[in-house]
């Protein structure tokens, strides 16, 4: 089944000039974001910050707490390891 969603243009703009400004000037994002909006490109500005921060946020993680779907291994020593730990 197909999907057909439009978005609106000036709901993509305000979306893109967000997330563009949540990064080069934050201050300025902040202050977009607390305006209670009702206007399709203010909103898209709004979520485009919202998502540009959660994208930043996701960058500072360590390694071990990034969504990497090609590592799905435990983070917790082996049994050998604790082993030769106790041995020493």
């Amino acid at each position: 089944m197909e999907e057909n969603t439009k978005i609106d243009p000036d709901y993509l703009k305000g979306f893109n000039a967000g997330y563009i400004i949540a990064q080069y000037e934050p201050e300025l994002a902040e202050k977009l974001s607390k305006i209670e909006a009702v206007s399709p490109r203010i909103v898209g500005m709004q979520q485009g910050r919202e998502q540009f921060i959660k994208e930043h946020l996701k960058e500072k993680l360590p390694n071990w707490l990034k969504d990497n779907p090609n590592q799905n291994k435990s983070h917790t020593p082996s049994k050998d390891q604790n082993k030769q730990i106790d041995k020493e």
